[in-house]
């Protein structure tokens, strides 16, 4: 008798799975989808909806290494910085040896910064790891900043002279930062010899030559100033 119903029973199951995997279908939005309303979301304030997009994807795909970031960012909204740091730790396994490992290593960074002195040892690590790793313009540029952060000030304008010394031709972004940092330890003649240098490297850099005008500088050909060949000590 079962087995005489049993065809009809396969059938019905097999309309009821179709029906359920339409429906789950339609409802399951895809990861890209997901991120993009997330970043929308934190571009906007709305932290707790971008939250439920990072979160969703996730769930659907625990190695999605871009929704591990944002979350780490949220994270970061949330004045969590041990979850962020946990998050964004993950993302740079995933996504270590590519270019969007930078902006990864940045949220890494404020993340431990954030943590307070129980977060300052990773931190100097974390810093030192890269720029030795890596030793890009912009690895030596986050060290100076987090090294000025928690007061280390010899270690921050060794960390800037390098940033200057490895940065790519045309790039001013260093030598603006070095500075400014040149400004805030009171050393006013290393921050004009920076702009200097900077206005060597672009002489068509606007924000150069305004940084020199407020210095009194006009700029022009007797103000630039070759760039250092050597990092300073």
């Amino acid at each position: 008798m079962f087995s005489k119903q049993l065809p009809g029973l396969r059938t019905a199951l097999g309309i009821a799975l179709s029906v359920w995997l339409v429906t789950a279908a339609v409802g399951c939005e895809p990861n890209p989808t997901l991120r993009k309303q997330g970043m929308s979301a934190l571009r906007r304030g709305s932290v707790r909806w971008a939250e439920n997009r990072f979160e969703k994807a996730l769930r659907q795909d625990p190695t999605d290494w871009k929704s591990l970031y944002y979350l780490g960012l949220v994270r970061l909204e949330q004045q969590l910085p041990l979850q962020a740091e946990l998050l964004l730790g993950q993302s740079l396994i995933l996504r270590e040896d590519h270019s969007e490992s930078a902006d990864i290593l940045d949220a890494l960074a404020e993340s431990l910064y954030r943590q307070g002195p129980g977060g300052t040892t990773k931190l100097h690590a974390l810093l030192a790891r890269t720029t030795k790793n890596k030793g890009g313009s912009r690895d030596f540029l986050r060290q100076g900043a987090y090294l000025t952060k928690i007061g280390d000030m010899d270690g921050a304008k060794m960390a800037y002279h390098k940033a200057a010394y490895f940065a790519p031709p045309g790039d001013t972004a260093p030598l603006v930062a070095l500075a400014d940092f040149s400004n805030l330890i009171g050393d006013h003649d290393a921050a004009v010899d920076a702009l200097r240098q900077a206005y060597s490297v672009d002489p068509d850099n606007q924000h150069v030559a305004e940084r020199l005008r407020e210095h009194g500088l006009v700029p022009g050909p007797t103000v630039a100033l070759p760039a250092n060949t050597e990092p300073r000590p």
